[in-house]
């Protein structure tokens, strides 16, 4: 029996593995593996309200918990389903290092198949859910319409 050959990524899979960790880089974390005839994407996405006291982190949390929400249904609906349900974890209030305010944690774990004809719509999704934690840490934009 002959040995087979061992298949290698096409260059245009590679290219866009590169261009998801790019993009993983600016604002959260990310794994990939390549599966082909698919990317394998692991994402984990964190959305951070600086509040002044305990007692308005525990205020925000369920704010945090509609924002998650949201975040998770528009990388559903915007990735075409290919971007599976999150997995949304929030953290109790916790102070910040230097004693000056607290802080309240929702981290969201998603994963996606990417195949080089839904790239777009992923890359897209994933891109507009970490602009929205973006928004969140810098400006405070809950992102409700």
């Amino acid at each position: 029996m002959t040995p087979r050959p061992m298949t290698q990524a096409s260059p245009k899979l590679l290219a866009i593995q590169k261009d998801f960790q790019q993009l993983a880089s600016m604002a959260g974390y990310l794994n990939s593996a390549v599966d082909l005839p698919q990317l394998r994407l692991n994402f984990t996405l964190y959305g951070r309200v600086l509040v002044p006291d305990e007692a308005a982190g525990q205020a925000a949390l369920p704010r945090l918990q509609a924002w998650s929400e949201r975040v998770s249904t528009r990388l559903r609906e915007d990735s075409s389903s290919a971007v599976l349900p999150p997995q949304v974890l929030l953290s109790a209030p916790q102070p910040l290092p230097n004693g000056e305010g607290w802080y309240v944690i929702s981290t969201l774990t998603f994963s996606s198949k990417v195949t080089e004809n839904g790239y777009q719509r992923v890359r897209s999704a994933v891109l507009a859910a970490y602009q929205a934690a973006v928004a969140l840490r810098e400006r405070g934009v809950w992102g409700e319409d």
